[in-house]
């Protein structure tokens, strides 16, 4: 089992070496694969120009009229295949296209061109649509910003691709199982991919959480994205091992990388048997000290994977993308059986379900009307929720409805002081006494916790965990404000350092006082899923670790090959020490002496 990706950021960059190509990208969907490349055109369309005359409008407007409704019921029916397929709510992606083909304001802005600048009704869409791209454009480089740009532009070839009467060009027809190449691919053609015929996906562009990615990865389609000209450095025919642990894509291999690929997915399906042998066994150390390992999700789609991988319950249920996935608010009604299913199909584990984190990466228009200057110290998380109570409500009447069908907490995010945890726990509590005056049945004790993921909130930890029932720590977070280094700013990347000192020393703060305090403490950022830090935390005593599903069986292999006794001795001397190289060198050297499982990485 190779180590779970980082999500290192793109480069997009390469070097040459006899007569091959390796380039370095970003992990959208996890998988080991090589095999012949098919590239994918981009897609442009040649839109024409046609004046019309006075008598040819109503014609034109209908013309437009009839190419939504196509798209209509293209989008529906791939909705609804999709649906079919994955059984999740993944297609309700196309829930949004649907929405953005009968969106009001681009719908009549169309009709408008045609109508007073006598246009055709390709060139008055296109038109009409760059500007709304342009405006998305206008409001800053966020990354799910981005992915909505993205959608709208699929929806868009797909208009102008019946107005010319293209058919559906969606459809990408294989005759072989092959590597995908392409400058980027829509959720449509994504959403259409046969696993059995597709061995993996490379892009130029995109991000990790972009529709695509999330498709990718539902399908379990090996993908890496962002590697900046893949596309042109490529021909259909072409031999490629995509790499979607590391975010490398070798083009043309040697026959000793060839070699290594083949020795390592023999390895790596050997050793993913040996782990899946685990799947029922606890996370316990040799000296019988349980430690909980659950899983971070973002769907209730991924409960298969929690549950195939081993992990006990949810320690981060992110419901922001509950929000980003459509262009509306998502009701009540449709969170609480999210919630609710997560909960029942879990149970008797537990479900921590973090109320909305958007701001930072992660922007709705639905709720903010521009993207802060400065996203991830701005408006964000917490903080939008005690200004938006509207939604903030909305959404905690879902979860403690929820709350019935199984072990269902609460975790506030990036609370930076007290009086903000205060006005969160008194609003929790109001909520409650509404829907019990409502007759609503609610679990007589509900947990809630505090996120510490700001300094502020870690230096008064004593202080938090008065007003709390547990804690988890977001290094993710953490660490960024701790070393101030953006962890999407490849110029300061070397800054974001999980192992520095100052952050262990921070992490180790938390988890003394809240074993003074009797209070269970988690860590639900990346550093739970890397087998050095999991190590370490370990040794610093935590509670619980989260990670994502995949990185589940690797992480147990480490907590049940070794006892606790030793995990604290390991994490005494990395506290001594003042060097972020020393306590990885330390931390790998500890790691390696465990073994088969934990230590494989792919070599050049």
């Amino acid at each position: 089992m190779p180590r779970p990706a980082s999500g290192k950021k793109a480069k997009g960059s390469g070097r040459k070496r006899k007569g091959q190509l390796i380039l370095t990208g970003l992990v959208a969907s996890p998988g080991l694969v090589m095999g012949k490349v098919a590239v994918i055109g981009h897609g442009v369309m040649n839109i024409p120009l046609r004046k019309l005359s006075a008598g040819q409008i109503a014609d034109e407007i209908q013309r437009f009229q009839d190419a939504l409704n196509l798209t209509r019921q293209q989008c529906g029916e791939l909705r609804d295949r999709l649906r079919s397929k994955l059984e999740d709510k993944t297609a309700s992606i196309f829930d949004a296209h649907l929405m953005m083909v009968d969106d009001v304001t681009v719908v009549e802005q169309t009709t408008t061109l045609i109508r007073e600048q006598k246009i055709c009704a390709e060139q008055a869409y296109a038109m009409t649509v760059d500007r709304f791209a342009k405006v998305l454009a206008d409001l800053g480089s966020d990354s799910y910003l981005s992915a909505r740009a993205d959608d709208i532009r699929d929806v868009e070839r797909r208009v102008l691709s019946n107005l010319m009467g293209l058919g559906d060009i969606s459809t990408i027809k294989l005759t072989e199982p092959t590597v995908l190449v392409a400058h980027d691919l829509t959720p449509s053609q994504t959403a259409q991919l046969d696993p059995k015929m597709v061995l993996g996906c490379a892009t130029d562009v995109g991000g990790t959480t972009s529709h695509t990615a999330i498709l990718s990865r539902s399908l379990e389609i090996p993908a890496v994205v962002g590697l900046g000209d893949i596309s042109s450095q490529v021909t259909t025919g072409d031999q490629v091992i995509v790499d979607g642990y590391s975010g490398r894509v070798i083009i043309r291999p040697t026959r000793r990388q060839s070699e290594i690929f083949y020795q390592r997915a023999t390895e790596y399906r050997k050793i993913e048997n040996r782990l899946a042998e685990l799947k029922d066994l606890p996370a316990r150390t040799v000296d019988g000290t349980l430690v909980e390992l659950s899983a971070n999700i973002e769907f209730p789609s991924e409960i298969d994977s929690v549950i195939s991988h081993g992990a006990k319950g949810v320690g981060l249920f992110r419901t922001e993308f509950l929000y980003l996935t459509r262009p509306d608010l998502p009701s009540e009604q449709e969170q609480y059986e999210a919630y609710s299913l997560v909960a029942r199909r879990l149970s008797p584990d537990s479900v921590i379900i973090r109320t909305l984190d958007l701001g930072a990466d992660k922007f709705s228009t639905q709720i903010q009307s521009s993207p802060d200057p400065n996203p991830f110290l701005g408006n964000r998380a917490i903080r939008i929720c005690l200004q938006r109570k509207d939604i903030f409500r909305t959404q905690l009447r879902a979860i403690l409805r929820a709350t019935p069908h199984g072990d269902v907490r609460i975790l506030l995010p990036l609370v930076s002081a007290i009086e903000e945890l205060k006005k969160s726990m008194a609003f929790i509590r109001k909520v409650r006494r509404e829907l019990e005056d409502e007759g609503e049945k609610i679990a007589r004790r509900v947990e809630i916790g505090s996120m510490i993921e700001v300094p502020s909130a870690a230096l008064m930890i004593d202080d938090f965990l008065h007003f709390v029932d547990f804690v988890s720590i977001g290094t993710n977070d953490l660490i960024q404000y701790v070393m101030a280094a953006d962890r999407g700013n490849e110029r300061v990347a070397h800054l974001y350092q999980p192992l520095n000192p100052a952050v262990i020393r921070l992490i180790d703060k938390v988890i003394k006082a809240a074993k003074r305090s009797n209070k269970w403490v988690g860590v639900c950022g990346e550093m739970a899923g890397n087998p050095d830090s999991a190590l370490l935390l370990v040794g610093l005593g935590v509670d619980e670790l989260s990670t994502s599903p995949a990185a589940i069986p690797v992480i147990k292999k480490v907590i049940r090959s070794i006892s606790c006794e030793q995990a604290r001795d390991i994490a005494d001397r990395v506290l001594s020490m003042n060097s972020v190289g020393r306590i990885k060198n330390y931390l790998s050297q500890r790691i390696e002496e465990l073994g088969e499982g934990v230590t494989e990485r792919f070599g050049d």
